[in-house]
This record gives structure tokens, sequence and C-alpha cells, in this order.
């Protein structure tokens, strides 16, 4: 019996630790971004270009940031490889060293199509720039290519660039992806904003920034909540459905038929876990009790034995069978009234 009650509590133990799972598994999930947005920082980081002229070399993934530009005769090739390593002194890795800024770059970038970006920066000079251009850089990692091992990365993939002479400004460029690129692709795919002297390549800000990414995952902290008490309450409802199907399992008595002596059916009756009472057991046609069953109360796990006296209802004699189908109605502690129905089998049956 100990055993059998753990049921009474068990469900919603489990509840308990599911709703928690599911806490953290939803709190786990990276939020879905339609838009990113960021700002650049006082200082410019260390970034280093790379042109690689032979397929085989292979770009360190270190955690610097780095761009391959491919030649333009190459899978990986930019249109703007050529330009970009005439404007770095046509050397074949160029390191640019941190540096203070001189402007801030206020950038918010989003999808506007499954394959198109829309990129917005706002430059607010914090000195006087001259001959400012503003380029943005698409960079992609892992990039597989069929006979190529180990994978690419910081392959320049899209090269905009934008003079703004001098002074503050707002730059919004509606981008189409290059290489059969599309919002699929976001988590390997890095927007580059590099602000520049055009004639003296002077770097005045820089900064990088993820793309949004696609998914089902929840927008703000309000959707998490709202997603939990969801599947909190769906927990709840099956942990209250399998006590439910304990509690009937467990106090509801135990009703079972057998053949006495002499052809007399007999009836066992054993309480569950509640008290019962048993309050009439009826007979249906064409069999009926020829000794009446009285009220009986039984505590919870004890048993009795009934034998069960028939006759045939006057008229209904040639209608005899050796099936006896009874209904027992019984009252148990914390379930209510309940019928059973039992069927009994009567040799010979006349």
């Amino acid at each position: 019996m100990d055993a059998d009650r753990v049921g009474n509590w068990a469900p919603f133990l489990v509840a308990f630790l599911l709703i928690s799972v599911a806490g953290w598994g939803i709190w786990s999930l990276p939020a879905q971004q339609s838009t990113t947005e960021a700002e650049s920082g006082n200082m410019i980081p260390r970034f280093i270009e790379h042109f690689p002229q032979d397929e085989t070399e292979v770009i360190p993934n270190d955690g610097f940031l780095r761009l391959a530009w491919h030649p333009v005769n190459s899978e990986l090739g930019s249109l703007k490889t050529d330009d970009r390593y005439l404007e770095l002194g046509e050397n074949s890795v160029v390191e640019h060293a941190p540096t203070s800024a001189k402007a801030v770059l206020h950038t918010v970038v989003n999808w506007f199509g499954e394959d198109s970006l829309n990129i917005t920066v706002q430059v607010n000079s914090t000195s006087e720039l001259e001959n400012g251009i503003l380029r943005i850089i698409l960079i992609e990692d892992d990039v597989k290519m069929f006979g190529r091992a180990p994978p690419q990365h910081a392959v320049v993939r899209l090269y905009d660039p934008t003079p703004i002479g001098d002074g503050n400004g707002t730059i919004s460029r509606n981008l189409q992806m290059p290489n059969g690129l599309n919002e699929g692709d976001a988590e390997n795919l890095q927007v580059i904003i590099l602000l520049s002297d055009m004639l003296t390549e002077e770097n005045y800000a820089m900064m990088a920034l993820e793309l949004p990414t696609e998914g089902n995952g929840p927008t703000d902290n309000g959707q998490r909540v709202a997603s939990w008490l969801v599947i909190s309450v769906g927990i709840l409802v099956l942990a209250s459905i399998a006590r439910a199907e304990w509690k009937r399992e467990v106090f509801l008595p135990r009703l079972r038929g057998s053949m006495g002596q002499k052809g007399i059916p007999v009836a066992q009756l054993k309480a569950g876990l509640g008290d019962i009472k048993l309050r009439e057991v009826r007979v249906l046609p064409p069999w009926k009790l020829a000794k009446q069953i009285r009220d009986i109360e039984l505590r919870a796990g004890t048993e009795k034995t009934f034998q069960v006296h028939l006759k045939p209802y006057r008229g209904l004699e040639d209608e005899m069978t050796a099936f006896v189908q009874t209904e027992w109605s019984i009252e148990v502690e914390e379930m209510g009234a309940w019928v059973l129905d039992l069927t009994l089998y009567k040799e010979p049956p006349t």
C-alpha cells in the first residue's frame, strides 16, 4: 500500500522537474531577431586583411577579426579584391593596429527579403574628418568548397564603398546577397563597417555586427514568460490527469468472480485505499437474486467473499444462460458512488 501512495505526489514532482527543465530550455534558446543594432566604440580594434594567392592557403580562425580577399577568378573571389589590394599597397597581409576612433558608427541591420539586407549607418564624428569613405563588407565563415579542405574563414563576399566626404551623415544601403546566400546562412555571416580616409587609408572608425537570425525562438523575455506559463499549465494538467488515473486505480475496489461449490457463483470484493460501502447488488434478467446481499462496509485494504444465490425470473426459464450479468453499486471514500459490472458463471444453468 505504501508503494501505491507514491502516485499521490509523484505526478506533481515529475511536473515540477519538467517545468524547471522547460524554463531552463526556453531561457537558453537564442532570441529570434528581426534587427541587429549596435554602436562602435572609442577604439578601432586590431584587424587583419589577407590577400591569398594560393587556393590551398588557409586563413586562421583564431578569434581575431580577419578579412580574406580571394582573387576574382577563384570560387571565393570578390569583384573588389583588386581595388582593395591596390588601396592597401599590394601587400599579401595587412595588419591594422588598434587606434583611437575619430567617429562613432551607429548601425542597424535587418532583412527586407530572404536574400536582401538593409544596412543603415549613422556617422557621428568626434573630430574633423577628410575624404571619408564608408565601406560595408560582408564576410562568411566556415565556407565549404568541393574538393577543398579545411573550410575557409573570413571570406569577403560583398564589398560596398560609399564616399561621404566630410562631417556627419547617414548612409542607408539595400544590398542583394551574393553567391546564393540568404537568411538561413546568417549564423556564418558578419557585417564589417569601416570608415576610412579614401586617400590615405587612415581608419576613423570600425565595427563588426552579427546578422539577425531566423528561427522560432522567443523575441523577448515577455514571450519567454508567456511560453513558459503555457507549457507549465499543460504539464500541470497532464499531472492532474495522471493523479486522477492513479487515484481511480488505487481507490476503486477490485471485484472478481469465480465458481463456488455446487455451482453457486462466488464474488470477491476487495477495497482499495479508500473505505467502501456496498449499497446494492443487481442481477440482470433472466436471473435474479434468490438471497439478497445486504449493505456491507469494508475498510481500506480488506476484502469479503459473497455467495451469489440465483434463481430465474418467472416466465424466463427458457432463456436461462450460464452467464450472469451483475451490477454492484458501491460508494468509495473520496471517489463517490460507482457501479461495477461483474459477469459470473453458473453451472449448470438450471
